[in-house]
């Protein structure tokens, strides 16, 4: 991941500008922000770093605006696609892997298969059924090197990757998979979209009903506090927000989050068309190396090898956690879950479902093996696991409100 020298003696000016940045809604009103912070910033080395990494995001916003336009005048393939279902999964890959052929395979989707090169223009999408939950599976057009820089398809697809919830990163078995693997990973690399997991990770939310500026997550702080926090995103005319930590973090890794358009997406590498021949000698170079860092999934579209595996495969790289919503007084939990990830609390869940029982919770109860006994009282802060029983108090206008969830692990 790019790391940025600590700025905190940038002048006030230049930090109250990185707030306008923040704010902006829209591609050009950030371009202009960012400008203006560029001209206020100072030009020594001790900034050199901060601004080449504000230069390139600002590189990439007029690139994906570009294409954006010209694919708008002229008909061309959607950018983006509208999230479905429990999550939204990017296949990736170099062209002919088989991420047609695997979407079939995983789908209700008919996308085209061909024989040829670069024969998925636009997004595919199909939904993968798993359990009571459904995927949005979208297949991507190939990344070829270079894809970073505008070469191929390469902004779309990126746009794609970073907009999504995981990837399934799509290798073919009976070619070079470890050197696919490897250009694909680089190219993600250079689009500031991590898929090996970073040592600490913070994610800094400016959005929703948040009250000061609190930290949260089962990360551990290194070398500084809460408070050291605090103070550091209030000298950014940041007064709040919700700071989740997770693994080791640093003072200097929640400033590197104010300025970074870095983003961690789990993922998962297929290597397909395991009915090729040398198959374990390739699959143990793809596991060589990434280090045990991703999981490795042989199948094979045309016998059907390893797709029930896959399915298991993506769901725990998700992190998904289902929670059922259960009025008082009814013995049966609803059918449709509301999705959380692993790591995500009470009050997480109850700003999911409504903002009135986010802002006035009170306490919850509950149930399930997450739970030391039936109805056991619990805050705002208490971990969920895939499964439970809640029961949300909170306070409105006309006295308590409550609201049932059920987890199971």
């Amino acid at each position: 991941m790019l790391r940025v020298a600590l700025v905190t003696n940038l002048p006030e000016e230049a930090k109250a500008k990185w707030a306008h940045v923040v704010a902006a809604r829209t591609p050009g009103e950030k371009l202009r922000a960012m400008r203006e912070f560029v001209s206020l910033c100072p030009k020594h080395k001790g900034t050199e770093r901060l601004l080449a990494h504000v230069k390139r995001q600002m590189a990439i916003l007029r690139r994906e605006s570009n294409e954006g336009a010209k694919r708008q005048k002229s008909g061309g393939p959607k950018l983006f696609v509208e999230k479905e279902g429990a999550a939204q999964i990017v296949m990736i890959g170099p062209t002919k892997t088989g991420r047609s052929s695997l979407l079939a395979s995983l789908t209700n989707a008919e996308p085209l298969i061909a024989s040829y090169e670069f024969a998925t223009m636009e997004p595919e999408v199909g939904m993968l059924n798993y359990e009571d939950i459904q995927f949005q599976l979208v297949e991507a057009p190939a990344l070829v090197p270079g894809a970073a820089e505008g070469v191929g398809w390469g902004a779309q697809t990126l746009g794609l990757a970073r907009n999504s919830d995981g990837l399934m990163i799509v290798v073919d078995l009976s070619t070079d998979a470890s050197g696919q693997l490897e250009m694909v990973i680089n190219e993600l690399d250079s689009g500031h979209i991590l898929v090996l997991k970073p040592r600490g990770r913070v994610e800094i939310d400016r959005q929703g009903f948040i009250s000061g500026i609190q930290v949260v997550g089962s990360g551990r702080l290194i070398n500084c506090t809460a408070d050291d926090i605090r103070r550091l995103l209030t000298s950014y005319r940041t007064n709040a927000a919700l700071v989740k930590i997770s693994g080791e973090v640093t003072l200097e890794d929640v400033e590197n989050a104010l300025f970074e358009d870095t983003s961690y997406k789990p993922a998962i590498v297929v290597a397909n068309k395991a009915d090729a021949s040398e198959v374990e000698m390739q699959v143990g170079s793809l596991r060589n190396l990434i280090a045990g860092r991703l999981e490795v999934f042989p199948v094979s579209c045309l016998t059907g090898y390893g797709i029930s595996e896959l399915r298991e495969g993506i769901f725990r790289m998700l992190d998904i956690l289902r929670v059922y919503t259960k009025e008082p007084g009814e013995e049966a939990p609803s059918p449709q879950p509301i999705i959380m990830r692993k790591g995500d609390t009470v009050v997480d869940a109850a700003k999911q479902i409504h903002s009135r029982l986010y802002k006035g919770f009170l306490y919850a109860k509950i149930w399930g093996s997450n739970a030391k006994y039936p109805g056991e009282r619990v805050g705002a802060n208490r971990a969920l696991s895939d499964g439970d029983i809640l029961e949300i108090h909170a306070k409105q206008s006309g006295g308590v409100g409550q609201r049932r969830f059920h987890t199971k692990l």
